[in-house]
């Protein structure tokens, strides 16, 4: 130390010299808490000169290069905070007007843990000791830095307040700053260059996240004034940021638990913190890698990709006005998502965001941590626009729980795209109905099924609005059987679905939907024992609805306002598809004629004429086209019962007796002359007297005889009624009759080429069956 000193004025020189800084433990103890170890060097000036007239006191300190080794802040085993070197060069301090100059501060390799409580407080205030503030006013100080330097540094953030504590490591901080003012009352922006590695103090192996910053910051003005804020401008180079690490700050706003999720980010950034709140500006491109979610309960996997890429991306949050976000092209690969269509006819996939009565009873922001209060200024009602959407080799598990009973399917390999698409149209009037974008997607259903999908849709539109067709080809249908034991009580042993699917909403709500089903060679097993679904004929429905590919085609419209609480589209398909089963059970000859020109429930029965077993030309006509219908349903057998009644035919039943007497002497008195006999033999009108009476000459009946026993000649009437009443009728005979009945349906039935292992013959009924009963072959189908 060397200098000199007058009664007026006196300057000193101070060198120093690995000056160990336990010799000042006394000094410091009054301010810290924990001890402060280290080495200053240096050399310091000190030139104090008395006031002299006008001229006032003058004390200043100066050194051209100040630096303290090896600092740490605690113990020596595990420090609270370390620092390899501080440099301080070109120091002016002038204690008089309360003002320090400096032109470079470099700090090495420092170390510290930024630890906030479960109550607000940080870790340096239990490093500081509270001393009682002065009462009298003094001047503030002035600080200018020509420039900062930070090299290496390595900062762990802990911050127990939210309800989860979060975690962060930062390391291999770069940074430098110029023009440093941090206590002036007017802030201007100042060069800022910063480089760090960024993860999550869980994370135990994996690359840390990079970001690089290039730009200028303003810090908030010393006076608070409303418009001086702090504000951030520059580019940014982010990458693999682990946004998951944050969650805490803004989880309670999502429906979802955030597993992982690397965000990346290449452009600008302005960012300010005025009184009024955050406002925010990107433009570049980002992405979001490596996603994993869960619902929240129960947890189930709900959303992962590998890679979602926002190119053009804009985004401004501005206090008191909505935000805005545009996009300009999107790309998202190997992806998952679980897509369930509620039964209000939303996606799930639009709720994953609270909406503000949501979040009204949730922490507040100052429970939340500081993430929270930016968020909550957020507009319910942003602008949002998407340019194309690219989609690539993804998967999804979609559940339809809007059809009742619900339906689940797994949907891979899907790839596609979405056109362009907005909250609302550009330039539209407010409540205008936002514009539908093209959508395209490929893929597989379940592993063995294509799948096409194509139409207009708008994942932003409140109320939801969509016009889409879908199509499904050759879904094997056995992986589907647990479905089917539980609504229809059958498994499923084989089949294939292919489905071509229409569904339109209107943005007022209407709907108008087209389900067309093709089953193919459907097959279900024995009924599952125990099942509590209704006992349905599921098997006959199939036998009747199948063709002779075995290929059932179903077209099942539906329509109405999703807006109709009482509007279900789930219940609606179920009651057409119930309708369905239903007819096979109660008409189910009209079920299977429909094809063929329509014939209904008379298809179910043959009339005769009383007495006769004969089919006409109408019967003929209503056989042909039931041979059509069962050729055509190879999986149908065919019942015929004949039908007859003793009270009704009877006098039907002797008369046609008795035509076939008339036949039997006409053939006979052809047989005599020898002429010629027809296949078909018919009785003219003019032949019938002569063949009556012949008839009545030959018959071992009871004839009226004249005084010498002779038969005598009665008028024909009388033979006819004589005749008549001589045909015996028996239940025996009815029985044939009823017989007959069936053998002739059943035989003209083989004419038709209708094989003789799908025809039966039924037991004969032989009781009139209602009032309104007419003579008749009863027809009945069951499954083979």
């Amino acid at each position: 130390m060397n200098g000199s000193a007058t009664d007026a004025q006196a300057n000193a020189t101070v060198t120093l010299a690995e000056l160990p800084l336990s010799l000042a433990a006394p000094y410091l103890a009054q301010t810290l808490v924990p001890p402060l170890t280290g080495r200053l060097g240096g050399e310091l000036s000190v030139r104090w000169q008395a006031a002299n007239g006008d001229k006032s006191m003058a004390l200043d300190l100066s050194a051209q290069r100040i630096s303290l080794d090896e600092l740490a802040l605690g113990p020596a085993a595990q420090p609270l905070a370390s620092l390899k070197q501080l440099q301080l060069t070109d120091l002016a301090v002038d204690l008089v007007e309360r003002s320090v100059q400096a032109g470079a501060l470099v700090l090495e390799r420092p170390r510290v843990s930024v630890v906030r409580e479960k109550d607000g407080g940080w870790m340096a205030q239990r490093w500081l000791k509270v001393s009682e503030p002065s009462p009298e006013t003094t001047p503030p100080w002035s600080l200018a830095l020509a420039q900062l330097t930070l090299n290496n540094g390595d900062l762990g953030w802990e911050d127990r307040q939210p309800e989860r504590p979060v975690a962060l490591r930062l390391s291999g901080v770069q940074l430098q700053m110029q023009d440093l003012k941090p206590l002036a009352a007017v802030q201007a922006p100042m060069p800022i260059t910063l480089q760090l590695r960024l993860a999550s103090a869980q994370a135990q192996q994996g690359d840390p996240g990079r970001l690089d910053f290039l730009g200028a910051l303003r810090l908030a003005a010393a006076d608070g004034a409303r418009d001086a804020g702090l504000s951030l401008k520059g580019r940014v180079q982010a990458e693999r940021l682990p946004v998951h690490a944050l969650e805490p700050y803004f989880g309670d706003r999502l429906n979802l638990e955030l597993l992982r999720a690397d965000a990346s980010y290449r452009g600008s950034l302005e960012l300010a913190l005025p009184t009024a709140g955050l406002a925010l500006a990107l433009a570049g491109d980002a992405a979001l890698e490596n996603f994993r979610a869960n619902t929240l309960s129960p947890s189930e996997e709900l959303l992962n990709w590998k890679s979602l890429n926002l190119r053009t991306l804009a985004l401004a949050m501005v206090p008191g006005q909505p935000v805005r976000l545009s996009v300009g092209e999107t790309s998202l690969s190997d992806y998952f998502a679980r897509i369930i269509v509620l039964p209000n006819g939303t996606l799930n996939l639009q709720g994953l965001v609270k909406e503000e009565a949501d979040v009204a009873s949730a922490p507040t922001a100052e429970a939340r941590g500081p993430a929270a209060s930016p968020l909550a200024q957020a507009s319910a009602q942003p602008d949002i626009r998407f340019g194309p959407i690219s989609l690539v080799n993804g998967r999804v598990f979609f559940s339809d729980r809007f059809v009742r009973p619900n339906y689940s399917a797994n949907l891979s390999e899907l790839t596609g795209g979405l056109g362009a698409f907005a909250s609302a149209p550009a330039g539209a009037a407010s409540g205008a109905a936002p514009l539908l974008a093209d959508l395209t997607l490929e893929g597989r259903v379940e592993g063995t099924a294509q799948l096409d999908v194509s139409g207009k849709l708008n994942p932003l539109a409140r109320p939801l609005a969509l016009d889409i067709q879908g199509k499904v080809r050759d879904l094997e249908l056995p992986p589907l059987s647990p479905y089917s034991a539980k609504y229809a009580g059958y498994g499923i042993e084989r089949g294939k679905l292919s489905v071509d699917v229409a569904y339109k909403i209107d943005p007022n709500g209407q709907l108008s939907a087209s389900n067309k089903i093709v089953l193919n060679q459907l097959s279900f097993g024995e009924r599952v024992a125990g099942s509590d679904a209704p006992n349905l004929p599921v098997k006959l429905a199939v036998a009747l609805l199948a063709d002779r590919q075995g290929v059932i085609d179903i077209n099942l419209p539906v329509s109405g306002s999703i807006n109709d609480p009482q509007f279900r589209i789930g219940p609606i398909v179920w009651r057409l598809v119930l309708n369905l089963i239903g007819k096979a059970i109660t008409a189910p000859f009209s079920l299977i004629a429909s094809a063929f020109g329509g014939g209904g429930d008379e298809l179910s029965r043959v009339d005769f004429a009383p007495g006769r077993a004969v089919l006409d030309d109408a019967a003929r006509q209503r056989l042909d086209t039931l041979a059509k219908a069962l050729n055509d349903r190879p999986a149908l057998q065919v019942t015929v019962i004949g039908q007859s009644d003793l009270e009704v035919e009877r006098s039907a039943y002797q008369r046609a007796q008795l035509g076939r007497l008339l036949l039997a002497e006409k053939r006979r008195q052809l047989a005599r002359d020898g002429a010629a006999i027809a296949g078909v033999l018919v009785v003219a009108p003019e032949d019938e007297p002569a063949l009556l009476r012949a008839v009545y000459q030959r018959a071992d009946v009871p004839k009226p005889r004249n005084l010498v026993g002779i038969a005598k000649d009665i008028p024909l009437d009388q033979m006819e009624a004589l005749l008549l009443a001589a045909q015996p009728v028996s239940a025996d005979a009815l029985r044939e009759l009823a017989v007959a009945r069936g053998v002739a349906v059943k035989d003209y039935l083989a004419t038709r080429e209708l094989p003789e292992s799908r025809m039966f013959l039924g037991a004969p009924v032989l009781t009139r069956q209602g009032d309104a009963w007419a003579p008749q072959a009863e027809l009945k189908l069951a499954p083979r």
